[in-house]
């Protein structure tokens, strides 16, 4: 039986909005301009924005509601002038032949004298055993590494004040 109408839909063939007018329109969310509350709030859904925000919504801590920016980040460079640089007393153990070899660390006689702060470490870690005698300065140190130095009878020397 022959048609007596072609579809629409074969009609716009070749036609890039096939009828539904701008290029987004009629497709999946089409040109709504976003969803949720983030979206456009200082644009065209200004209106609605302090409609909501007379309501008191959604209350006090509403983030989504506030305009601008809020609080501060610290600058990298002050943030790196804070940075703990630890080392456990199991490294320093393992690494007090090298450093010795290097010149960074001092030997008299039995005795090790080990400057954290001239290795770049600012505070000593309790993981490990002292096995060798050893006189540490550092500006800070966990409990275990202060009580660890303590039983091992090894001098711990904090720079840090108090």
């Amino acid at each position: 039986m022959p048609i007596k109408f072609r579809k629409r839909s074969r009609r716009q063939h070749g036609n890039r909005t096939r009828g539904y007018g701008t290029i987004g329109a009629h497709r999946a969310k089409g040109v709504r301009g976003g969803t949720g509350l983030t979206t456009g709030k200082f644009k065209y859904k200004w209106s609605y924005y302090l409609k909501m925000r007379a309501l008191g919504f959604p209350g006090p801590d509403g983030d989504k509601w506030r305009i601008g920016k809020h609080g501060f980040h610290i600058p990298p460079q002050v943030q790196r002038l804070n940075q703990t640089h630890a080392i456990n007393i199991k490294d320093i153990e393992e690494k007090l032949s090298q450093w010795v070899e290097a010149g960074q660390v001092e030997k008299k006689g039995e005795k090790y004298l080990v400057d954290l702060g001239a290795l770049k470490y600012n505070k000593l870690l309790g993981k490990g055993r002292v096995t060798k005698n050893m006189e540490i300065k550092v500006e800070r140190a966990t409990k275990g590494a202060i009580e660890k130095m303590k039983e091992a009878k090894a001098e711990l020397i904090l720079t840090a004040e108090a």
